[in-house]
Formats: structure tokens, sequence, C-alpha cells
């Protein structure tokens, strides 16, 4: 079936790289070329929804925007809630005393939490904090997703469910799109279509479970995703 929509994380996906948070050039490109060809872009991320929505106007994709790893999603001004919710007060005051420490994006969140590590924290150190994080939201029925960059509370079942909702709207089916994404909290978005794609700097966890891992990173990795999913719909 010919490809209608690119379901796209941001984070790492969209800019430099990995730990860069500038919006790489060559994403733009790909974003544009992609559109140019009647692909809508859907900008799917772990950002609130005000960031996320900013950046789908300055980058000129033209899909839904999905916010809240999977919570959120606007779409022609109006705002679709996926999740119900948001963690009580009680369980982020235990993540703070733990040391995390809460994104300034919150204020402006509907449902999806986001903490940071604390600073200068070691590899091991941020797995027991992990678990820890997880034994203390699992109790509550809440998921805890790791982005690379974020430690994400969230009451719904993530990204890939933000995606087909988003896909619904527009009335394109999974068979007709495609995703990308680097980090871990990508996966589930990246299962529920039948073409995946991650850029060459992404989690290793990410690598083996898509079709296309790129050379290059972050926004460059985008960008020849972009190039080799239009290849492949000319060859089909």
């Amino acid at each position: 079936m010919p490809l209608k929509a690119v379901g796209s994380d941001v984070d790492g996906t969209l800019t430099v790289r990995r730990g860069d948070l500038r919006v790489s050039v060559h994403a733009i490109r790909g974003i544009r070329l992609l559109e140019s060809r009647g692909v809508k872009v859907i900008l799917v991320s772990g950002n609130s929804l005000p960031v996320t929505a900013g950046l789908s106007v300055y980058l000129g994709s033209s899909g839904p925007v999905v916010a809240e790893n999977g919570c959120v999603i606007m779409y022609r001004g109006q705002i679709y809630h996926v999740c119900s919710g948001r963690p009580p007060e009680g369980l982020l005051r235990k993540l703070q005393d733990l040391g995390l420490r809460p994104s300034w994006q919150n204020e402006f969140r509907y449902h999806d939490m986001a903490f940071f590590m604390p600073r200068g924290v070691d590899e091991n150190s941020k797995a027991e904090l992990l678990r820890a994080v997880s034994e203390i939201a699992e109790a509550h029925g809440l998921r805890v997703l790791w982005s690379g960059y974020a430690v994400h509370i969230n009451p719904g079942n993530g990204k890939g469910e933000g995606l087909l909702r988003a896909l619904e709207l527009i009335g394109v089916s999974a068979s007709e799109a495609a995703a990308i994404g680097d980090g871990e909290n990508d996966l589930d978005m990246l299962s529920v279509v039948p073409i995946s794609g991650c850029p060459g700097d992404a989690a290793p966890a990410v690598k083996v479970k898509v079709k296309f891992v790129a050379r290059g990173r972050g926004g460059a990795g985008f960008l020849e995703f972009a190039r080799w999913l239009l290849a492949k719909g000319e060859r089909n």
C-alpha cells in the first residue's frame, strides 16, 4: 500500500544526535521532502503538548501532534486525550525524595510527568534508580518510560496507542504508515506499523527491532530514512 504517514520521535531523532537537543537541519530537509511527496509527518514525543505543537508548526509537519508519550493529541486545533488521570502528588514527591528533578514542562502536562536523573549519576546508580521508580509507579498502576533523557511516569499505553489514534484522525491505516525513533520509549510505536527505522546512534534495544538502521546520527539518520522510504515506494 502507498505510504501516507510517518510517525517520528523528536529528541534524538529530529535533533543533531542523542544528547544534543538542537534541531537538525537534515531532519528539516527530511520532513519537507516527505511532505512534498504527500506523506504526512506526525510528531510523536515525550515532550509536553505546547512544545511538540510549536515544533510541528516551525518544522512544517502537517499531521496530528502526539505528546506526552502518546497521552495527548492535537489536530486542527482540537485536543484529544488518550490517557486519563495523572500521577498522584504523593508519588511525585517520593520521586523527588529519591533525587529526581522534575521537568519544567510538568507545569504544562496533562497526564505524563517527566523527571531528570540527578546530576552526575553513573550508569549503575541510574539503573538502580529506575528500578526504584518502577516499583513506586507500578504500585499505583502506572508505567515508567525511560527516553534516554528523562524518566516518564505515564498512565497510558505509550506512543504506539497515540500514533494509532492520530492515524485514525487522518483516515490512514497502520499498514499505510511508518515510524522512526531512537529510544526505548519508542519501541511500542515502532511495533504498530509495518515499516520502522532508527538513527545510527539509537539505543541498542531499538536497533535490533527496526527494519532500517541509518548510518547517520539523529536528524541525518531521519533524512536517510525518509529517502529510503520514498525510494522503496517508487520501487514498489
